[in-house]
């Protein structure tokens, strides 16, 4: 859902800043990036988890960065399928996308360490990763990036990732919801929509407040 995707595509900036120094001119203008060799991240090389990150990117359908921009709808193609209520109104977007495991090992092990990083107690190997995460919050540059101190910063880096690295079919009627829409997803292949019946329309609820839950909103 559109909501869950914004911060996912716009984390690629902060992943940038992590990997290179920024270039600015005397009155601040971003002029560049300078090739620093990363911020030390333990367990989740910053170049790595940046190739990892586009993977995952690169699995969602074409036109999907578009969407959550607000920029335009989904444009038609056989693997996005539009749900339409009993009512007429419009549900849900539903599709699926192939990622590999050890990208999502990668990316959780980076959300991680930011939180490492950001505790209480962060230890000496994540030293600069925390001086890093409290230069963003200082200065985000961006306005789509979070302002704050390092906490602020991991928190939001987490959220952005929740869509990949949570299911939305936990709980005691997750199975159920998963085969529900699956059935949906493969009788309605190569349409643009489908009209539901209440059933699968609360399927599809519960996965959206499920989706909502984990990315904080």
């Amino acid at each position: 859902m559109e909501e869950t995707l914004v911060d996912l595509f716009d984390l690629d900036g902060l992943l940038l800043r992590l990997r290179m120094d920024m270039v600015l001119d005397r009155e601040g203008v971003l002029m560049g990036y300078r090739d620093s060799g990363g911020v030390p991240i333990p367990g989740a090389p910053i170049e790595d988890v940046r190739e990892a990150y586009w993977r995952v990117r690169d699995a969602f359908p074409a036109g999907t960065e578009e969407f959550v921009d607000g920029t335009e709808q989904y444009p038609d193609t056989p693997n996005v399928l539009l749900l339409i209520g009993p009512d007429g109104g419009d549900v849900m977007h539903l599709t699926t996308i192939e990622v590999a495991e050890a990208d999502l090992v990668l990316l959780a092990a980076f959300a991680d360490a930011l939180d490492q990083a950001a505790g209480p107690h962060p230890g000496p190997k994540f030293e600069a990763l925390t001086e890093a995460l409290g230069e963003l919050g200082r200065v985000p540059y961006y306005p789509w990036m979070p302002k704050g101190d390092e906490a602020a910063v991991a928190c939001w880096v987490r959220q952005a990732l929740s869509t990949v690295l949570h299911s939305p079919f936990e709980g005691p009627r997750g199975a159920a919801d998963h085969a529900t829409l699956s059935n949906v997803l493969r009788y309605a292949k190569g349409w643009e929509s489908v009209d539901v019946d209440e059933d699968e329309e609360s399927a599809a609820c519960r996965v959206m407040l499920s989706m909502m839950r984990s990315a904080g909103h």
